[in-house]
């Protein structure tokens, strides 16, 4: 799970190339068993403006996905544009 602040003054635009990147990252990664990313839509707390969830069926598919060059194009070519590298936060569960 990803949750990151995008930078001040990012129009929506972005904001949607991005969220549609991430999703469409399900067709392009075998290791990608399910993948939802979007907008905050909490009314009650904006801290985080986009969310990504990923679920693998192991973590050796995490890795996988991690290293995958779709993955390392939309973190330089649009990511790390856009969101505060001082506002993110990745949390992985094992289940």
């Amino acid at each position: 799970m990803f949750f990151g602040k995008v930078k001040e003054g990012v129009p929506d635009a972005e904001i949607d190339r991005l969220v549609t990147a991430w999703n469409a990252m399900g067709s392009k990664v075998d290791s990608l068993r399910s993948i939802t990313a979007g907008r905050n839509a909490c009314a009650t707390d904006q801290r985080y403006t986009v969310v990504l969830v990923a679920d693998f069926d192991d973590w050796a598919g995490y890795e996988t996905y991690a290293d995958h060059p779709e993955h390392e194009q939309i973190k330089r070519d649009i990511s790390s544009k856009i969101i505060d590298a001082d506002n993110k936060s990745t949390i992985q569960l094992e289940l």
